[in-house]
């Protein structure tokens, strides 16, 4: 689809948040389910019902086949949100979006509040910890944690996605040590347990993140440190079970970690990178999600109960 077309749909209020979206400025994937809903109940109450149900369907569908070629949790969120208005029976189209909307977000709310609770219960005994590249749970759980702790935080430079922890973290009062992510293997005899979220993961237990997050969790299978992925289940991929896989996503990197270059340089450079890659899942440690903590070889029981819509 269009992006410029999608964007004159999308209400004044709400552009902001499309464009940190789609120019990469905001990042994770639950925040970004947040932001297309906010322009779901801008576009409800701005525009008549059906005009109203036009723009919410062609903004869903543009992060459906661009947001959540990355993260399939964009496509079931939504597709949950737009089932939920779908079922309404309520005259008044605003107050059946607006009501959907904030149903989606109690269940998730209540589902993170329990992938935070795990989290906390594994981190009882732990005083060192390496986060890699931003996730909200992620954040919240550490953030969260009923002590204090010191936190290795290494840039994933490809996309910026250490130090949209930083700022929180540091608040809660833990000790921060951001670190390129070159020097990872440089600090890991220290750290006793990693966490990364996940864009999405497929029921065999791959999970998909940033590029490095393969280098980490190799780096902790040879050197034995625990590595976790934070996730509700609702990330989960169930078309690979039917052949549908994951297209390779790659980005031109140019204007990032090309910015400062000569442009007469920079323009005879190749700076096409691949975004996200699939830690193999014997690597990881556990998945910790709403259901529990569980071995990426016992993650097929857990995901087949949200269906799959191919």
């Amino acid at each position: 689809m269009n992006t410029e077309l999608v964007r004159n749909r999308v209400p004044q209020l709400c552009l902001q948040d499309f464009d940190d979206i789609v120019t990469g400025r905001s990042l994770g994937a639950s925040n970004h389910i947040k932001m297309i809903a906010d322009m779901y109940k801008a576009a409800a109450k701005q525009y008549p019902a059906q005009e109203a149900k036009q723009a919410i369907e062609e903004i869903g569908t543009y992060f459906k086949e661009t947001r959540g070629n990355s993260s399939y949790a964009i496509i079931t969120a939504l597709n949950r949100m737009e089932h939920l208005i779908d079922q309404s029976s309520h005259s008044d189209y605003g107050t059946v979006v607006e009501k959907a909307v904030d149903q989606y977000f109690i269940n998730a709310n209540d589902d993170t509040q329990r992938v935070l609770k795990y989290t906390d219960r594994l981190l009882k005994d732990i005083q060192v910890v390496m986060l890699f590249d931003y996730s909200s749970t992620v954040e919240k759980a550490v953030v969260k944690c009923s002590h204090l702790l010191k936190v290795y935080i290494p840039e994933s430079r490809v996309i910026n996605g250490g130090y949209p922890f930083v700022k929180n973290i540091v608040e809660a009062g833990h000790n921060v040590h951001f670190i390129p992510d070159a020097s990872m293997l440089s600090v890991l005899k220290e750290v006793e347990m990693v966490f990364i979220g996940a864009e999405t993961f497929y029921p065999d237990g791959t999970a998909f993140n940033t590029i490095g997050s393969d280098i980490l969790a190799e780096l902790c299978f040879i050197h034995h440190v625990p590595y976790y992925v934070l996730t509700p289940l609702l990330k989960n991929d169930m078309r690979a079970l039917y052949g549908i896989y994951k297209p390779i996503l790659k980005k031109d990197l140019k204007e990032s970690i090309g910015k400062d270059w000569p442009q007469e340089l920079k323009d005879k450079v190749d700076f096409t990178s691949i975004e996200l890659v699939g830690v193999d899942p014997r690597y990881i440690t556990g998945y910790v999600t709403e259901k529990g903590i569980i071995r990426p070889s016992d993650l097929m029981q857990f995901v087949y109960e949200e269906g799959l819509d191919v």
